[in-house]
């Protein structure tokens, strides 16, 4: 099984939505291989995600509202296979708590964009090979080959209106589709998303 954790600031928008959405795939894509698990670089301990988070996610088929904030640490990065953040600067942070997290940890849209530039993989849906793909993009990044990712952040809504909370949850189940088809070559037949507008219609 492979060990996600998603981090954003508080805990309480991005990261949340990025969860609820890995946790989807997993159960309908890849019979429950992820293990994910989300916190933040400065959450309080046991906040709710933010209604408009909550909302936005359920529009696309994801269930967040049980999930609570959760401050990061090391262990939580230690723990991990694989961290996902919502911008650089979380990813800085990891970094500077945990030097050595440097090849397992990403922004969400730069391991997608990563993962599209790489020869397509297989199909196996397994932790081994997923870890073989990661290794794989952190090489690409650090190559003279490496892709141009100017646009790494999915920005913060928090404070924002309903209207900003759904455009980044679409923008973060875009991204975390391409990771799944680009880690496991899975394609979702069904994204949740297109049955969200469905039910709008």
């Amino acid at each position: 099984m492979l060990r996600v954790l998603v981090v954003c600031t508080g805990n309480i928008c991005r990261s949340p939505m990025a969860e609820g959405f890995l946790r989807d795939r997993s159960r309908r894509l890849l019979d429950g291989e992820l293990e994910v698990s989300s916190a933040g670089t400065w959450a309080r301990l046991g906040s709710p995600p933010m209604p408009e988070a909550v909302e936005a996610a359920a529009e696309r088929g994801a269930d967040v509202a049980h999930l609570r904030s959760t401050p990061i640490d090391r262990e939580d990065i230690d723990r991990a296979d694989l961290v996902l953040t919502m911008a650089a600067e979380h990813r800085d942070e990891i970094l500077h708590i945990e030097p050595e997290a440097e090849l397992k940890t990403f922004t969400l849209k730069e391991l997608a964009r990563l993962l599209a530039a790489l020869p397509a993989g297989g199909t196996d849906r397994d932790r081994d090979a997923a870890l073989a793909r990661i290794a794989e993009a952190h090489r690409l990044r650090t190559g003279p080959d490496a892709p141009p990712i100017r646009d790494e952040d999915v920005s913060d809504p928090l404070g924002l209106g309903f209207e900003t909370y759904r455009a980044k949850a679409w923008e973060i189940e875009e991204h975390v589709d391409a990771l799944i088809r680009g880690l496991f070559g899975v394609e979702d037949a069904a994204p949740a998303s297109a049955l969200a507008w469905d039910r709008e219609d």
